[in-house]
This record gives structure tokens, C-alpha cells and sequence, in this order.
């Protein structure tokens, strides 16, 4: 009869053979921040916009003067007074010397 195991002298070593890997992925998420920088420029444009002013200035100028009888008589603007009736006297005048009325 034979025995096998642990008989005197017919012992062996087992070999023993290197590891085989068996891998089981699994997948977990994991976030990582991705930074997106905005810039907001305000942009200022001009646009030229015609604003207008108006200087005004005041002149004092003497009017006809009208004597007792009324205009035509010698005293009204058929003596030609004043710069609107050509007569000399006044801010525009054409004729030499002073004015009457200055």
C-alpha cells in the first residue's frame, strides 16, 4: 500500500506560482473646480451731440422822437433821426461830429 502525504523521505515542497492579479474597477466621481474668468469691460463711447447756446446781449439805441404836433411836423423821423431812417444819428452813423444825443 502506498501512502501519499507525509511519508518518511518521499516528502515534496509544494511550488507555489506568483500572484495573478484580478482587478474589479469601480468608478467614483470626483470634482475638480475648472475656473472660467469673465471680464466685464464698460466701454464709454462719446457721441457728439450738437447742444446749442444762444449768447444774447441788450443795446440801447434811441427810437424817433415825436414832438407837440405828431410825426411829419419837423420834430419825427422825416428829420431823418435814428439809424433806420438814414438820417445820421445814432449807432451807425454816416455823418461828421457827434451826435446829437451823446
Amino acid at each position: 500500500m502506498m501512502h501519499h502525504g507525509n511519508c518518511h523521505g518521499n516528502q515534496v515542497q509544494p511550488i507555489v506560482c506568483p500572484p495573478e492579479y484580478r482587478f474589479n474597477d469601480e468608478y467614483m466621481p470626483r470634482e475638480i473646480p475648472v475656473i472660467h474668468p469673465i471680464v466685464n469691460v464698460n466701454r464709454h463711447h462719446y457721441v457728439d451731440v450738437p447742444k446749442h447756446y444762444y449768447q444774447e446781449t441788450t443795446e440801447d439805441v434811441m427810437g424817433m422822437s415825436i414832438g407837440p404836433g405828431g410825426p411829419g411836423n419837423g420834430y419825427g423821423p422825416g428829420g431823418g433821426v435814428g439809424p433806420e431812417f438814414g438820417g445820421g444819428y445814432g449807432r451807425n452813423c454816416r455823418r461828421r461830429g457827434r451826435s446829437r444825443w451823446f
